[in-house]
């Protein structure tokens, strides 16, 4: 009597967990998404920057209101000047959060090294962007942070 009612138990299980592995769980949708930006020699990393937030602000609202589905997107910013291109900053944000708040430089991750490596220098100041110049908030970068937040990073 014991054989069959663990046979019968087993059964039931079984038939429990194949029932609920087959039910569909709707899933968070995520998309990354690479933007580039056209820099001209005559503008200034400051304004560039500017212009890299504004488009990433535009295409994560863009993203969000084509694809209510969405519910996390990164979307990266690289510049091309002359035929260089260089990632500029990196937005990722989820959908509740960007509803709370837009504010784009909240959710945005600067690359500090693009100045330098899309030709920006200090010294060289050409009379389109010799006025006044702003101070931008560009973190250094944090390669202890950057490597413990890369999905494929193990510490042994």
């Amino acid at each position: 009597m014991s054989l069959l009612r663990r046979l019968f138990s087993t059964f039931i299980l079984a038939a429990v967990f194949f029932a609920a592995t087959s039910i569909s769980v709707s899933l968070a949708e995520t998309k990354e998404r690479y933007v580039t930006l056209d820099a001209d020699s005559s503008q200034s990393f400051t304004s560039l920057v500017q212009q890299a937030e504004d488009l990433a602000k535009e295409s994560i609202a863009r993203e969000f209101q084509e694809n209510p589905g969405l519910t996390e997107i990164t979307i990266i910013v690289t510049a091309d000047r002359a035929r260089q291109l260089v990632p500029v900053l990196r937005s990722r944000v989820s959908r509740r959060n960007w509803q709370q708040n837009s504010r784009i430089e909240q959710w945005t991750r600067y690359f500090a090294d693009a100045k330098m490596l899309l030709g920006f220098r200090d010294g060289n100041i050409s009379a389109a962007n010799s006025g006044p110049s702003q101070a931008i908030n560009v973190p250094a970068p944090s390669r202890v942070a950057s490597r413990e937040d890369d999905p494929g990073y193990r510490d042994d």
